[in-house]
């Protein structure tokens, strides 16, 4: 079954779904700029020689008030905690007209994971939810002062581009109990915009 939102601002229009094949859930997403724009969905991480690679898990997930938060934009500190790596998402560029597509598969059960909570094997519950949100930071070229640029040595076409101070789009959809395994350690979880947060301890079992 394929459930499917959309969602429209000055800047562009965002048409998202979700598909259950087997044991993967595909989150399909399209972006249509009105003007130029950039949104954070390069999510990254480092191989072993340090080199900067694509996240391999693609999208942020964190379960919070029974739904399943997916997210494109920075994740959540834990509380009085200093992480050695920010790891502040990169850009896609999408021009004017332009529309910019994406699959990103995962896993079922969906495990919560962020790239300040990297221990998908830490001990969790299977929980089924009934919702899932999708959060996108974005900014149009024009709300900034110069051209963003890529990091240094690296292109755009390999990092993105590095953007700060994003506007948030949250967006959602009813599913049809969707199995996540919900960390029953200590977690970060992403807060919606009015929300307490981060939500860093879990209940325990």
């Amino acid at each position: 079954m394929i459930h499917s939102a959309r969602e429209r601002c000055a800047a562009f229009e965002l048409a998202w779904s979700l598909r259950a094949e087997g044991r993967l859930l595909r989150l399909e997403y399209a972006i249509e700029a009105f003007e130029e724009l950039y949104v954070w969905d390069r999510l990254w991480d480092h191989d072993r020689a340090r080199r900067r690679v694509p996240d391999p898990f693609g999208v942020y997930r964190f379960v919070r008030d029974g739904s399943l938060r997916l997210v494109f934009a920075q994740a959540p500190h834990p509380p009085d905690v200093l992480p050695e790596e920010i790891y502040e998402p990169l850009c896609s560029r999408i021009l004017a007209g332009e529309t910019h597509r994406r699959t990103v598969p995962i896993a079922l059960p969906v495990d919560e994971y962020s790239s300040l909570a990297r221990d998908v094997g830490s001990r969790t519950v299977v929980e089924e939810v009934s919702r899932v949100v999708l959060v996108l930071g974005h900014r149009p070229r024009s709300t900034m002062a110069r051209d963003p640029a890529p990091p240094p040595y690296e292109t755009a076409e390999r990092a993105g581009y590095v953007v700060h101070d994003p506007a948030l789009l949250v967006s959602s959809m009813d599913v049809d109990g969707l199995p996540v395994k919900r960390r029953t350690g200590d977690i970060a979880r992403f807060a919606l915009p009015g929300e307490p947060g981060p939500v860093r301890t879990s209940r325990r079992r």
